[in-house]
């Protein structure tokens, strides 16, 4: 078959076996006309068996090129459905020996849910691929944010410590500086006691003469 050829879908093999037989009834009834029964009246017409026999023969050989180019829910059927056991037979047909026809719409529903269950199947086998390696990058992610978190809260610790550390330096040098001008302070007074001493010399000095004279008298 020429691949560039759809091939004829059909439902189930008893859509195959339903052609098949109205095919071998078609002809059963051209036999019918063409070598009636009536011809043999004493029993079996050997002619009229051989022709049946490669009529038959020839129906079967058709189907059987005919194979490659049929698919049956998307698959490829399989000869032995052309030669199906009696029993098997028996149990695919009604009472009346009927079969229901082939339903297009059925077949194209059946296609489509096959296109469906194909895609579905293939985005599971993508998935397969994708969702292990998916996982660990995230899982990777989410344990290096943690990692960053906890690097951003060491640090923030850190300099925590380093402006105690800054505050602890600030107050003994802002106690040291209270000293010095304590002692700034105190060193001015003694100063200016000191200027006040030439005046009391100058006191002295002006009492202690006005004693002499005094005394002169």
């Amino acid at each position: 078959m020429d691949a560039h050829h759809r091939k004829i879908d059909l439902q189930s093999p008893s859509d195959l076996t339903y052609l098949l037989d109205n095919i071998k009834e078609a002809a059963q009834q051209k036999i019918d006309l063409a070598i009636p029964r009536s011809a043999a009246p004493e029993g079996e017409d050997p002619y009229r068996s051989r022709v049946e026999e490669l009529v038959q023969e020839y129906i079967l050989q058709t189907f059987t090129l005919a194979l490659p180019s049929l698919s049956l829910n998307g698959l490829d059927p399989s000869p032995t459905l052309l030669r199906p056991d009696p029993a098997t037979q028996a149990t695919a047909t009604d009472d009346n020996g009927n079969y229901e026809p082939y339903d297009p719409r059925l077949g194209e529903k059946l296609r489509t849910l096959y296109a469906e269950f194909e895609s579905q199947s293939t985005r599971v086998a993508e998935l397969r691929r994708e969702v292990p390696g998916a996982a660990a990058r995230r899982y990777m992610e989410r344990l290096e944010g943690e990692l960053q978190k906890e690097r951003e809260i060491e640090a923030e610790r850190e300099e925590t410590k380093m402006d105690l550390g800054v505050t602890e330096l600030d107050m003994g040098t802002l106690e040291r500086r209270e000293d010095v001008e304590k002692m700034w302070e105190r060193g001015t007074e003694g100063l200016v006691e000191l200027g006040k001493v030439p005046g009391v010399l100058a006191k002295l000095e002006r009492a202690g003469k006005a004693v002499e004279v005094v005394e002169g008298m």
